[in-house]
């Protein structure tokens, strides 16, 4: 495992240190400063995304001058960010919540994943029993081709975390992207691997029962059962779907699941059940011409 043994930090612009001015009065106390610096570091990426979203919609307007404007405030957010953990690792260099949550930043919105990857072993170093810190390294390690090493990590992840559903729903995607190592590491046959995995996915929708994308997940993997030599619960699958519903955010997402428990209805044998679906789903989207073609083909 690597080991930090300096870091080097930028010194903020003048702006920039009037803005997390604030944050310096926390720098007292080293776990009062973890949670504020990562409740500003949501705010300031919120605020980010939203700028950004609105260059890309100015772009497309031809209005670049203040889509280049909009794209500037939102970077000024990400250096804010940036910032506030350099100045808190500069305190607290040994604070394995602030080098896991700057990994999660450096990867996630700035791209450097081998820096990333550094203060993800060096938050490990510090707290072994750090589960997220060893779940962020497994999934890169997965990603990166090193099975082995982020197959352990996950797992050392959910040990420490046994009812943590982010980390059951990663390591569902584990279970489902690597299944040929699964097969060959840990001698799982493909029945088995479906059966652990939907135990996982259905334990993370109960434990996350507002989190559409969970609870979409657990509805979506009910249609790899064939492909695992299982035998496929319709009755759940539609039920899923139902819940996800419930927690759907946008009327494509609703619209989307009218449509996905049509199809689970129609496996089922269901045609009713499904036709009803496709015109719920129909009343979300009036003139969808993918319900349109679904419809007419029930009828055929």
């Amino acid at each position: 495992m690597l080991v930090v043994t300096a870091i080097c930090f930028p010194v903020a612009s003048q702006e920039e240190e009037r803005e997390i001015e604030v944050l310096k009065s926390y720098l007292d106390n080293q776990e009062n400063f973890e949670k504020k610096v990562r409740a500003f570091d949501k705010m300031h990426i919120a605020l980010a995304r939203g700028l950004f979203t609105k260059a890309k919609t100015l772009e497309q307007q031809e209005k670049n001058e203040e889509a280049y404007a909009a794209a500037e405030e939102a970077q000024h957010h990400i250096n804010l960010v940036k910032s506030a953990y350099e100045m808190g690792l500069a305190t607290f260099a040994d604070s394995a919540v602030l080098h896991n949550y700057y990994g999660e930043f450096l990867y996630d919105y700035l791209g450097e994943q081998s820096g990333a990857v550094t203060h993800w072993q060096r938050a490990i170093q510090l707290d072994e029993n750090f589960g997220r810190a060893h779940c962020n390294y497994g999934m890169y390690a997965l990603h990166n081709g090193m099975f082995s090493t982020g197959f352990e990590s996950m797992k050392t992840a959910l040990r420490l975390e046994p009812d943590n559903p982010d980390f059951l729903f990663n390591m569902v995607q584990v279970y489902f992207a690597h299944s040929l190592n699964l097969m060959q590491a840990e001698q799982m046959d493909r029945l088995k691997i479906y059966k652990e995995a939907m135990k996982m996915s259905e334990k993370a929708a109960r434990l996350a029962p507002d989190d559409f994308d969970v609870l979409r997940d657990y509805a979506l993997n009910f249609f790899l059962a064939e492909e695992y030599a299982a035998k496929a619960e319709w009755k759940s699958a539609a039920k899923a779907w139902q819940t996800a519903r419930g927690k759907a955010r946008t009327k494509d997402e609703t619209f989307n699941t009218w449509l996905n428990e049509a199809r689970v209805h129609k496996e089922n044998k269901d045609s009713k059940k499904a036709l009803e679906c496709l015109n719920r789903a129909e009343e979300v989207w009036p003139g969808s011409p993918v319900v349109k073609q679904l419809i007419e083909d029930f009828k055929k």
